[in-house]
């Protein structure tokens, strides 16, 4: 709740109903104007009379990392499957979209749209993604059915190690 008396200060006051230790409490802050601000030249008066709160001022929120289908600048497309081809503008990310296969940034990703196996069209409300992830991530680890929280760097390392044996033993 915030209230303004005819002082040039604005209290901020909380719903929590302790009242204990009121100097040290951060629910309850005074904050002082430093110019007075008419409110009446900025927003009709028959508008403060409906509303509880006003907005004076705006600012959009900054984009953090998120995965190309949680992308709050480019719409996303869902596909249950690989489709071969980009759905609808999946291929389009912002500068904080990453790939939910590889998992780095979206514009490192190699086969972000490369025909048949494009990984601008993945999601994590995918079986088929969810798998095509586990396999990528894991590697070869895939065949002891491992769950990604119990794969740490040195079995990460061993996994590359144990790939790398499988792939130089000559075939017979």
């Amino acid at each position: 709740m915030c209230t303004a008396g005819n002082s040039d200060e604005i209290i901020i006051l909380s719903d929590d109903e302790e009242e204990e230790d009121k100097e040290n409490d951060l629910s309850c802050l005074i904050v002082e104007l430093l110019t007075p601000v008419c409110v009446s030249d900025r927003v009709s008066s028959s508008s403060i009379q409906d509303e509880d709160v006003v907005v004076m001022f705006s600012r959009g929120a900054d984009v953090l990392p998120h995965a190309r289908h949680d992308c709050p600048v480019h719409p996303f497309v869902a596909t249950e499957k690989e489709t071969g081809a980009p759905v609808a503008k999946n291929q389009l990310i912002c500068d904080q979209c990453f790939c939910y296969i590889c998992d780095k940034l979206a514009s490192l990703c190699v086969v972000w749209c490369h025909s048949g196996v494009c990984h601008c069209n993945s999601h994590l409300r995918s079986n088929f993604w969810n798998n095509v992830r586990y396999v990528h991530l894991v590697g070869d680890l895939a065949a002891f059915n491992l769950a990604l929280s119990e794969i740490d760097s040195h079995l990460r390392r061993a996994g590359t190690e144990f790939s790398w044996l499988l792939h130089s033993t000559p075939s017979k």
